[in-house]
């Protein structure tokens, strides 16, 4: 069975724990087939001053990350398929800025994310209040827009925690025209989804997306791939078993994996 885990973060990223190899040999023991680094992209829509490794890697750095990756591929080259993309935060009319990164490399794949709405870090525990302080139904539709102008700059290859806003447990009253609008537009720009395992540590204690999104994902012929999000070396590949057995259920017959911007699928069973 194929197992690839293409949401790994980095020593380079600020909030990541454990070398390189220590990723890599817990993928091996859990028998992953195949692995993305995604470190977190630099902050390119900040001011330079602004700018940290808190949840980043710094621009000046982005070079050393490439050629690190580079280097265990190399290393791990009969062992496992190490494959080298980002994280990349989408933040609307920065998309001049974010161009330079895109062509940076020629990366096998980029994760859309949205972490930010306006200047607000939605999924910072240190900014919870900002849920008290707003409409939730409002919050999740202003999030699902974002994402959407982010599918529709043909940057990227997949769509990260599809739902993240749910991180905390606060949830939307009734149908989300958001919701429905981005998966036909993932449908459009021929993106993946994400499957994020990382949901299953957070408060909200379940997979991003929610069955019932991926369930919606699976009728309009979308694929799936997986990710751990992982930012110690003990969460790769956390619940993929479950994941997978969650995407039988739901009728995928396959997942998808990366190389060179193009997606891959494998069966899988």
């Amino acid at each position: 069975m194929f197992f690839g885990d293409y949401h790994i973060h980095t020593p380079r990223c600020g909030d990541a724990q454990g070398s390189y190899d220590e990723y890599i040999e817990e993928a091996l023991r859990k028998g992953l087939s195949e692995i993305g680094f995604s470190g977190h992209c630099p902050q390119y829509f900040l001011p330079l001053e602004e700018r940290g490794r808190e949840s980043a890697i710094p621009e000046e750095e982005l070079t050393l990350y490439v050629r690190e990756v580079e280097s265990l591929q190399e290393k791990y080259r009969s062992s496992i398929t190490i494959r080298l993309g980002l994280e990349v935060d989408f933040v609307p009319g920065k998309e001049e800025e974010l161009q330079s990164i895109v062509d940076f490399y020629s990366w096998d794949y980029l994760l859309l994310s949205v972490h930010y709405l306006g200047t607000w870090p939605f999924d910072n525990p240190q900014y919870l209040s900002g849920y008290r302080e707003r409409d939730i139904n409002e919050i999740y539709e202003t999030y699902y827009q974002t994402l959407i102008a982010g599918m529709k700059t043909g940057f990227f290859s997949a769509v990260a925690h599809f739902d993240l806003p749910k991180k905390f447990g606060f949830r939307p009253a009734g149908e989300l025209k958001g919701e429905i609008e981005a998966l036909q537009v993932c449908r459009e720009q021929n993106l993946v989804i994400e499957l994020n395992t990382a949901g299953r540590r957070k408060p909200v204690r379940e997979f991003y997306p929610a069955a019932p999104i991926l369930a919606q994902a699976q009728k309009l012929g979308l694929n799936v791939c997986l990710g751990s999000d992982a930012h110690r070396p003990e969460e790769v590949g956390e619940d993929f078993r479950e994941a997978l057995a969650l995407l039988c259920r739901l009728g995928f017959d396959h997942i998808a994996g990366w190389e060179k911007g193009i997606a891959v699928l494998h069966p899988i069973s």
